[in-house]
């Protein structure tokens, strides 16, 4: 009897790749297993589950759940056998490709039949292989944080729309700040409803609307902006039909002391003063962001780590998969998002390996650093990040207790990274060498190294995106 064979292939120190051709006795093993299980949830009249007799069950079972089972079964026992056998220390879980599998007897196309053979890969993920250089006196930009009267004014008036009133437009056309619903009809595509505001779409919609009031229809030649909503109209010119569907005008409340007291504030001043503090906030938060992945990009090229390769590759599928279903949700595909973006299929996923590589990588730098500095996590950090987690999910206070307990060990593992890679952080930039002007030109990265682990999959922050249905506005 042929017994199990492997092969080993050293992919790079943190990642070994195992070709493995299981034995009769495997399969044979593997199946049995599987039937002794299925049995359980099978019912064969006149017996009791689990005592009807082997042949009666197997008719029983959906023969494709009887391999996929078998299947499992086979890889497991022989994972873990290859795996002690080549004196290997999973770090992760492995990722499994099956090359060839027949029970025995299955028909093939020559006419004769199947022998037992079950051969696959298993990439199986090691312990990071970190050598860090040493992280004082790296050098990095800071790009500057003003605040313009604009950008304030700008702010502003969002919270008045937010506190203002809609009322339907039956006396005059569209102008410039209404809430228009309308629906385009481009090249004969199918019909797609949108909600704007006039004067804040495009060049040539906003000048093809303007005056319509509802129920009018237009037909116009559109280009369609770069940064268009719908994936397959993006960049392009098409004749298009426009119909409006309903306008209402915004009735903002006046900006004087008595809105101001509505937030808190004893005057519009006081408001004015706020909201330019929280901008100033938000771009400190990014201008540290940017230093950040400067940083760590920097002590990267100058130290040695070497990550599984089943890491990044799993961000990789997550990252398709939810780009998947984005596009579809707009009625586009892949083929739309590659043509729009100048990319092939090829480019643009090598593109999404090369970011996911150095997000796990800066990852991996992050631990080594806080672990080799024996820093520590204090509670009143996990409060601060578990509740910017709760925030940038939007879940309602009603509402916390229940999506704590969905994603319990998720959110645990996000707000825990995220408090070490606020202290790395600070000790980086504490030793560094900071320049403040332009940002320098960014490398593709993640706003948060938030990709802790590959086998992460279920990031609460992803999953409550995913609950939450986007519609084109």
């Amino acid at each position: 009897m042929v017994e199990m064979q492997v092969k080993r292939e050293d992919l790079n120190p943190a990642t070994v790749q195992l070709a493995v051709e299981c034995s009769e006795d495997q399969i044979k093993a593997g199946f049995d297993r599987a039937l002794r299980d299925l049995s359980k949830k099978v019912k064969v009249p006149g017996f009791r589950p689990g005592k009807a007799p082997k042949k009666m069950v197997e008719e029983a079972i959906n023969p494709q759940a009887l391999y996929e089972t078998a299947a499992e079964n086979i890889v497991r026992k022989a994972y873990e056998e290859a795996a002690k056998a080549e004196d290997l220390k999973p770090a992760g879980q492995p990722s499994v490709d099956i090359l060839e599998f027949y029970r025995g007897g299955e028909p093939l196309e020559d006419g004769k039949t199947a022998d037992p053979a079950f051969k696959f890969s298993v990439k199986v993920p090691l312990e990071p292989v970190v050598e860090l250089a040493e992280y004082k006196g790296l050098e990095a930009n800071r790009p500057g944080v003003a605040v313009s009267d604009e950008e304030i004014d700008h702010q502003i008036e969002e919270l008045r729309r937010g506190q203002g009133k809609k009322s339907e437009v039956s006396d005059r056309g569209i102008q410039e700040g209404d809430a228009v619903v309308l629906s385009l009809t481009a090249d004969d595509d199918e019909s797609r409803s949108f909600m704007v505001i006039a004067g804040q779409t495009f060049e040539g919609l906003d000048k093809a609307m303007m005056g319509m009031v509802a129920d009018d229809v237009k037909a116009v030649t559109l280009e369609y902006p770069e940064n268009f909503q719908h994936e397959g109209w993006k960049g392009q010119k098409k004749k298009t039909k426009l119909s409006i569907k309903s306008v209402s005008a915004f009735q903002l409340p006046a900006l004087d002391d008595e809105f101001a007291k509505g937030y808190n504030f004893d005057n519009v001043d006081a408001l004015r003063e706020r909201v330019r503090q929280g901008i100033t906030e938000v771009k400190e938060n990014a201008a540290k962001d940017m230093v950040r992945d400067q940083l760590l990009d920097a002590l990267l090229s100058k130290s040695t780590v070497h990550v599984a390769e089943n890491t990044w590759e799993s961000v990789v599928d997550r990252r398709l998969r939810e780009m998947g279903q984005e596009l579809q949700s707009r009625g586009a595909k892949f083929e739309d998002y590659f043509k729009q973006n100048g990319l092939t299929e090829e480019e643009f996923i090598e593109q999404l390996k090369a970011d996911a590589k150095v997000n796990v990588e800066r990852a991996v730098v992050i631990q080594k650093l806080f672990q080799d500095n024996k820093m520590e996590i204090k509670q009143d950090d996990l409060n601060n990040f578990f509740r910017q987690v709760i925030a940038e999910n939007n879940v309602p206070p009603e509402q916390v207790e229940a999506f704590s307990k969905e994603f319990g060990a998720q959110i645990r593992e996000e707000v825990i990274f995220r408090a070490m890679t606020s202290k790395v952080t600070d000790l980086l930039i504490e030793h560094a060498k900071i320049t403040e002007g332009a940002a320098p030109a960014a490398k593709a990265a993640a706003k948060k190294p938030a990709a802790k682990k590959a086998d992460g999959e279920n990031a609460p922050a992803k999953k409550a995106t995913k609950a939450t249905k986007k519609s084109e506005k």
